[in-house]
């Protein structure tokens, strides 16, 4: 008695078996491998990526170029504390300056208190003691 191998219903499930696990295999390769024009979308978008970042860095770049350096920096703060001097400078100058504007106040106000303390002067009683008159002649 000779027995086929592929005869026995034991057989037929095991090729059946085999089949399907080359169907999985099949099945999860295809997630594996990637069709071509998902592939070719998939460049564009990294050009696309790959531009922004580049557009991204060369700003950077551009704004680092035009920040200022140490020596930049170094130059700026001689010049603030030469500033700072000048205006300490003219700050003492200016002390002083108040001072004498106090004292010329203090000296007008005491000849307007003067002022107010004389007695009202007419307008032809100066004329008259001048030498010239009302009318405007010699005397």
């Amino acid at each position: 008695m000779s027995m086929d191998i592929f005869s026995s219903s034991g057989a037929s499930l095991l090729v059946l078996g085999v089949q399907g696990l080359f169907a999985w295999a099949l099945w999860s390769l295809r997630r594996a491998f990637v069709r071509q024009d998902e592939y070719l979308l998939h460049l564009q978008r990294d050009a696309r990526r790959e531009a922004a970042a580049c557009r991204r860095i060369s700003a950077l770049e551009e704004t680092l170029r035009l920040t200022p350096d140490n020596t930049d920096l170094a130059g700026l703060h001689n010049e603030l504390s030469t500033l700072r001097g000048e205006i300490q400078a003219l700050n003492v100058r200016i002390s002083g300056l108040d001072r004498l504007l106090e004292r010329l106040e203090h000296s007008l106000e005491r000849q307007e208190d003067r002022l107010h303390l004389m007695p009202p002067v007419r307008q032809g009683a100066f004329l008259r003691t001048s030498g010239v008159g009302a009318d405007g002649e010699n005397h």
